[in-house]
């Protein structure tokens, strides 16, 4: 037989004689013989607690009892954690639906956004209409040699002559 099985009858088998099989198993096998030994002790640990008198309720245990588990139920519970965090989750939700919803109404051209391609283009073409120059002249026109402006000539002061 199997390790398995044999544990399995001694957890059903509590008290009384085991089967030849399962007494030659525990023979073999050191394993289930120290599980067999460790089953019997806890059954004797059982039977030596079933034989101890219950110890006698003090004075005024009720209400230490009914306080205690009054301050139990004010404790924070599992529940409690989760509906606080389901708030928070249903708040940051909203805020982040509010802020979409207020990204898609807020116009592309305001005070907050920056001059689009569109919007600088405008006034390049206005000042193309101004003055068109095919020819890439200009209407001033430049003298090949211009003549050096004459400086003029100091004045004669007391003090030079």
């Amino acid at each position: 037989m199997r390790c398995d099985d044999i544990r399995d009858r001694l957890d059903v088998l509590w008290d009384g004689e085991q089967p030849f099989e399962v007494r030659e198993h525990l023979t073999e096998c050191a394993s289930c013989s120290a599980y067999h030994r460790d089953l019997c002790l806890v059954r004797a640990g059982f039977r030596l607690w079933q034989r101890e008198e219950p110890p006698a309720s003090s004075l005024g245990f009720a209400e230490r009892l009914v306080r205690q588990l009054g301050e139990m139920s004010k404790a924070p519970s599992v529940a409690d954690f989760f509906e606080l965090v389901g708030r928070r989750f249903v708040y940051a939700t909203l805020a982040l639906t509010l802020l979409a919803l207020l990204a898609l109404a807020v116009p592309s051209t305001g005070p907050v956004q920056s001059l689009s391609a569109a919007d600088i283009q405008v006034p390049a073409q206005e000042a193309s209409l101004a003055y068109s120059d095919p020819i890439g002249e200009t209407g001033l026109q430049e003298s090949p040699n211009p003549a050096p402006a004459e400086a003029p000539t100091p004045a004669i002061t007391n003090e030079a002559k």
